[in-house]
């Protein structure tokens, strides 16, 4: 993991502070949120794959014993039949999605290290495709991975309840709600992003 947000993050926020008092103050108050680039590889992507609609908590520890096993690879990944993987934690579905992920890399239908010079509508459209991988996973990978400043992932619940919590609101905003409210943040939603989850991390 990289210990420094990109110059092109770190500006974001400064710009997001000045064109919204809610980011002022959180960066005033908590200061920036900790750099949780990843590199651009199978691992980074299966780790956020394995952090669908699951506890961060509980997807670092399944992360972290595939690790310690040394399966970290679309390669190695491929190698062990559905029961061995189960062991680890992971439901059958998701070593289906990781499969599929493994395979498109291995038999060269997707390039990872293309997609750093492609636009976010080619990362989008090569992803989607692959079953197991939806707006949220795709929205992490280009926020986390590739560091792309406007990457919005509007159905994030903790997003959603930051910005309820931010502006007082009686209750949380759906995803469209936010995703409207987030037009004037372009072209640095995903710094946005960046910024609620660290809000929110700290209540």
């Amino acid at each position: 993991m990289n210990n420094h947000w990109s110059d092109q993050i770190l500006n974001s926020f400064q710009t997001l502070s000045k064109l919204d008092n809610n980011y002022k103050y959180i960066i005033s108050k908590y200061g920036l949120p900790n750099c949780r680039k990843e590199e651009n590889n199978f691992k980074s992507l299966m780790k956020i794959i394995i952090g669908q609609q699951i506890s961060r908590k509980a997807a670092d520890s399944i992360f972290e014993r595939l690790l310690k096993n040394k399966i970290s690879t679309h390669i190695k990944f491929l190698k062990y039949d559905d029961l061995f993987l189960k062991n680890f934690g992971l439901s059958f579905r998701k070593i289906q999605y990781l499969k599929n992920l493994a395979k498109k890399i291995d038999q060269n239908e997707i390039n990872l290290i293309e997609f750093e010079n492609s636009s976010s509508e080619f990362v989008y459209n090569s992803l989607i495709k692959i079953k197991g991988i939806g707006k949220w996973t795709i929205n992490n990978y280009q926020l986390f991975v590739l560091e792309d400043c406007d990457a919005w992932p509007g159905g994030d619940l903790a997003i959603q309840e930051a910005i309820k919590k931010l502006n007082k609101l009686d209750r949380r905003p759906t995803e469209n709600d936010v995703n409207i409210l987030a037009k004037k943040w372009m072209p640095f939603r995903g710094s946005a992003a960046l910024l609620l989850w660290h809000y929110y991390s700290k209540q």
